[in-house]
């Protein structure tokens, strides 16, 4: 596939031989809302609740064991939310990469998106420690840098501030935020769209020579742990997705959905052998070497297809329930685990009550699920809204009205 001419050009400053207006800018496909990508962002977070609800090795039930079995390759979803966010970032990077502040409204926008929640968390935790006794550590202030997966790889119990919290799962924003940090210096520096790719290719090769070195030079179960928890190890998705936000702002839609069918489709097969071979663990040299670029295709291309209007993947995303979850997916995933410490005695407490081991699961995964729901949508419409209404002091330039789909799909 070969990338249109400057005359052709289908980025900001140029189009059809014109310059870009925001007229033609917002008849894109890769810039309007589009609304199956909510519903995704939802998948995800139910894949990530999934592998975290629903391992149990002490329930015999074989629809139970099934389920289990598939929630154990939940961890995926992560792959999913990168992807995606590979995908949102990048086209707003790109589009928005002649705007004067081109930093400032990023960086303010990121951080009125996610600083207020997640610190919030983090000194409700603080507040508590008196009234519940928490054991908090030095290593521990890494989380409020974004740097706590790099202090759980050093030190495991960081995980945790026992006996209450856990903050097992914070290592995927820790990634986030360091991409966020770095990405828009790369995507100003590398500028066209043909070396942002070849940037995308040539780091997801050092992601993987770093995973070879990593898995030859240490202790195999502490490598997979570094392996699937930093960002120069995990950045496949954020990369990829990043590829398809070019390719879309470059290429028409229809050009690049055949292409997106055989990546997708070989892709899949390709899992589903790793799959077979090795499980649908992460912790394993197969999938720590060639599942992360898998999965990260997988989803790019799944993407892709879904911007097609009254396609299979674009009708999956657009799932009314997917789409709710997808708008408080941000919440659902920060307190869908944070307080799993303290929750556990209900489960113990259901399980007696029920006098069965299974139903008190299911009545507490569901408890859990239902609770982190009620949670992430009161901390939206009632407290993160009110930061993310300040965006508009930092407007994006030019392309502000196309990108109007990015701001709604939050990321």
């Amino acid at each position: 596939m070969r990338f249109p001419t400057s005359k052709g050009m289908r980025g900001p400053e140029a189009g059809h031989g014109q310059p870009d207006t925001l007229s033609n800018l917002a008849e894109r496909p890769s810039s309007r809302h589009i609304t199956s990508l909510d519903g995704y962002r939802g998948l995800a977070f139910l894949l990530v609740f999934m592998r975290h609800f629903t391992l149990t090795r002490h329930v015999h039930n074989p629809i139970i064991v099934a389920v289990a079995r598939v929630g154990e390759g939940g961890w995926a979803g992560v792959d999913l939310f990168f992807v995606l966010s590979g995908f949102l970032i990048t086209g707003i990077l790109f589009d928005t990469r002649s705007d004067p502040h081109f930093f400032r409204n990023f960086i303010a926008r990121r951080a009125l998106r996610i600083f207020p929640l997640y610190y919030t968390v983090l000194f409700v935790m603080l507040a508590l420690t008196p009234l519940r006794h928490l054991q908090w550590h030095p290593g521990h202030v890494a989380y409020f840098f974004y740097l706590g997966n790099v202090a759980a790889a050093i030190n495991p119990s960081l995980e945790n501030v026992m006996p209450d919290f856990s903050m097992m799962h914070f290592w995927s924003l820790s990634v986030e935020e360091q991409f966020y940090c770095l990405w828009p210096l790369a995507i100003l520096v590398a500028a066209t769209p043909v070396r942002i790719i070849r940037l995308c290719l040539g780091l997801s090769l050092l992601a993987l020579i770093i995973r070879i070195a990593i898995i030859l030079s240490i202790n195999e179960g502490t490598a997979f742990e570094w392996c699937s928890a930093q960002l120069p190890t995990r950045m496949d998705g954020l990369l990829y997705g990043a590829i398809a936000a070019i390719l879309v702002r470059q290429f028409p839609l229809q050009r690049l959905l055949r292409p997106a069918r055989l990546l997708f489709a070989a892709a899949a097969i390709l899992l589903t052998a790793v799959i077979v071979r090795v499980g649908p663990n992460f912790a394993n040299r197969l999938t720590t070497l060639a599942g992360y670029p898998l999965l990260a295709i997988f989803f790019a291309s799944l993407l892709v297809l879904a911007m097609q209007p009254g396609s299979l993947a674009a009708r999956v995303g657009e799932l009314g329930f997917l789409r709710v979850l997808g708008r408080y997916s941000y919440g659902l995933y920060v307190y869908h685990l944070v307080a799993s410490w303290a929750v556990a005695p209900l489960l113990v407490w259901l399980q007696q009550t029920t006098h069965s081991m299974l139903i008190g699961g299911i009545l507490y995964t569901l408890a859990v699920f239902t609770g982190s729901f009620l949670v992430a949508v009161a901390s939206y419409e009632l407290y993160e809204r009110h930061f993310l209404r300040l965006k508009r002091f930092f407007p994006y330039g030019q392309s502000s009205h196309a990108l109007a789909g990015g701001t709604v799909v939050s990321v």
